[in-house]
């Protein structure tokens, strides 16, 4: 991977967790619609999907709709149409799971302690988090190997098993465009770093 490949999945890793934590902000969302993609791939189509979603005014009222909808969607109230959690969908829906201790272990490994708070280890925001982690540790010569490594591993081990589970719920679930823009271009870029990372190694 080319330097400036590093740094540009570096800050879709970055992107694509801060658009998994409640509130979304319009700095946030300003950086995606602006972002380029320089691969003309399925990542860079998924990408025009989610910016063209995102084509109207990022006011007050447009943020309210969207973080109203995320809140539906992945927290409730009532049944969750997209729970973001991985324990949810292999320790048979219950949370904090195995899934969620494993995750913390690596996370661990790597000497990233989880936030303490009320965010389980294996929710999306944080898996795509440690993923940006480890993309930033890509961009030092004596870590990069390593790092790329690790990010192959979590990927296939903690991330894709119930990835695309969670991905299809939120696009059948969402009632505004972007989320369901949002899964696909989420999918779409953890396979094809996967299909990267294992032509790397």
């Amino acid at each position: 991977m080319t330097g400036d490949m590093l740094e540009t999945r570096l800050i879709l890793y970055r992107l694509l967790a801060a658009l998994y934590r409640y509130p979304l902000r319009e700095e946030t969302l300003e950086a995606l619609r602006l972002l380029s993609w320089e691969q003309d791939d399925a990542v860079a189509e998924a990408l025009r999907q989610v910016q063209s979603a995102l084509d109207m005014p990022l006011n007050e009222a447009a943020l309210e709709r969207l973080n109203v909808e995320m809140t539906r969607l992945m927290e409730g109230p009532g049944v969750t149409p997209a729970v973001p959690y991985a324990s949810y969908y292999l320790n048979g829906q219950q949370l904090m799971g195995p899934p969620a201790q494993a995750a913390r272990r690596f996370y661990l490994e790597w000497g990233v302690v989880p936030e303490q708070g009320t965010i389980p280890p294996d929710h999306i925001a944080l898996e795509l988090g440690f993923l940006s982690f480890l993309a930033e540790q890509t961009l030092a010569d004596d870590k990069r190997e390593d790092a790329l490594r690790a990010s192959l591993v979590f990927l296939r081990e903690h991330l894709l098993p119930w990835l695309p589970q969670f991905c299809a719920a939120l696009e059948t679930s969402a009632r505004e465009p972007f989320f369901g823009a949002l899964a696909g271009v989420t999918r779409q870029f953890a396979a094809d770093d996967v299909g990267q990372l294992s032509e790397l190694s």
